[in-house]
């Protein structure tokens, strides 16, 4: 039962794109620090099939643009 519910969970975050929204987050704490992303960064969240990030001084969206790899990622001040 326990393992029909995750299958079921994970087809409904793989849907939602939730999962790729973690995994952007776990690359930006592992990257830059949890300090970096408590300070720094506003908010998260999908818009159009692209991640949007808002921060909230230019420098942490300079330092995300520099870390930035082949993906969808928006970033707004």
């Amino acid at each position: 039962m326990a393992i029909k519910l995750n299958k079921i969970l994970k087809g409904i975050l793989i849907d939602q794109k939730i999962d790729k929204l973690e995994k952007t987050k776990k690359d930006i704490t592992t990257t830059l620090g949890e300090d970096f992303y408590k300070n720094h960064i506003t908010d998260m969240y999908l818009s159009n099939k692209k991640i949007i990030i808002e921060t909230k001084h230019i420098e942490a969206k300079t330092e995300l643009n520099l870390i930035k790899k082949n993906s969808n990622i928006l970033i707004r001040l």
